[in-house]
């Protein structure tokens, strides 16, 4: 196990760097905190580049572990009261969408706290996978990663540029449901397997271009005043329904 006590070690510069969109991107590494969300990578199968531990750590396949003081822990960690555990991992992206179940497919996704809060609500519901479509902001960043509670270890990702999203909508040999406002058919309702559910972005909703490539589209009905739901909590309610849990 190697020693360090200096956040200018420079593979604690590189960890902290991560912190950094385009060097995750460069590096295509990631952070994750903590011993319960490092729990489920362990269980998904996923191994660490890097394991920094404030105490003793067990080896881990053949990750480097690294020992580390609280005070360089506290310089990488992004939360307030540091992790005794740290792991760096390697970015993994799923290559195809294999059509059988209930996929997700989320169009210019922009905040991070609400994508890693869907990626939870798809795992616990059993999705197959999640689709980032458009300009969707990135998985791997650590308000996202944390707001997964480690589930960013078991749902399969897919990234998709906009004009082949709506190629793909299209050719889906399942039904595709949109949620949209002016939907006359209700969320309550029988989903076919495979089906694919399409949600819209925060600000703006489903695009009227992903609307028209959708087989079908419904709305989740509201009592009170107000204009929409939050995309993470309709994004729920859709999961569940289509599974029928």
């Amino acid at each position: 196990m190697l020693i360090v006590t200096s956040a200018q070690n420079p593979t604690i510069k590189l960890i902290r760097s991560l912190d950094d969109k385009k060097h995750r991107q460069e590096h295509g590494l990631f952070v994750a905190e903590g011993a319960k969300v490092l729990d489920r990578a362990r269980q998904e199968g996923w191994e660490p580049v890097y394991l920094l531990t404030t105490g003793h750590a067990e080896p881990w396949g053949q990750a480097a572990l690294i020992q580390v003081d609280e005070r360089v822990m506290g310089q990488v960690s992004a939360q307030k009261n540091p992790p005794a555990e740290i792991g760096v991992f390697r970015q993994r992206w799923a290559d195809a969408v294999k059509p059988d179940g209930v996929w997700l497919a989320l169009e210019d996704m922009r905040d991070p706290g609400n994508l890693g809060t869907i990626i939870r609500t798809a795992d616990a519901a059993g999705a197959a996978g999640v689709i980032l479509a458009g300009q969707s902001c990135d998985p791997w960043a650590q308000d996202c990663v944390r707001a997964t509670m480690g589930s960013i270890f078991g749902v399969k990702l897919v990234r998709m540029e906009q004009p082949a999203f709506l190629a793909f909508l299209r050719q889906w040999p399942g039904e595709s449901v949109g949620t949209h406002l002016k939907a006359s058919e209700s969320y309550r309702r029988t989903y076919p397997t495979p089906s694919l559910l399409v949600m819209g972005s925060e600000g703006r909703g489903l695009s009227e271009e992903a609307a028209s490539a959708c087989s079908s589209l419904v709305h989740i009905p509201m009592k009170g005043g107000a204009e929409s739901l939050n995309v993470a909590i309709a994004t729920g309610l859709m999961l569940f329904e289509a599974q029928k849990l």
